[in-house]
């Protein structure tokens, strides 16, 4: 499991709309937004490719003008790791 939290930086205009998108990606909540256009958000998937291709999703959304990831933890799958 990798948890990611961003703040992602929208166009103010395009604010309601980028927060609606942003909650329809799988694995994104977004959890505050300021009327200026900065949003806290957090991502989990279940791999670093999932969370790069995520990661890019939400840099295409319209009305956002940048993403930066601020943490990112690795979890191991426990059920995995109890199978070695």
């Amino acid at each position: 499991m990798n948890i990611s939290s961003l703040v992602v930086d929208a166009r103010p205009d395009f604010l309601a709309q980028v927060r609606h998108q942003l909650g329809a990606i799988p694995g994104v909540d977004v959890h505050a937004a300021t009327p200026e256009g900065k949003l806290i958000v957090t991502l989990e998937a279940d791999t670093n490719d999932a969370t790069t291709d995520t990661f890019s999703r939400i840099g295409a959304v319209e009305g956002v003008m940048s993403v930066a990831m601020v943490y990112h933890q690795f979890e191991p799958d426990q059920d995995l790791s109890q199978e070695h």
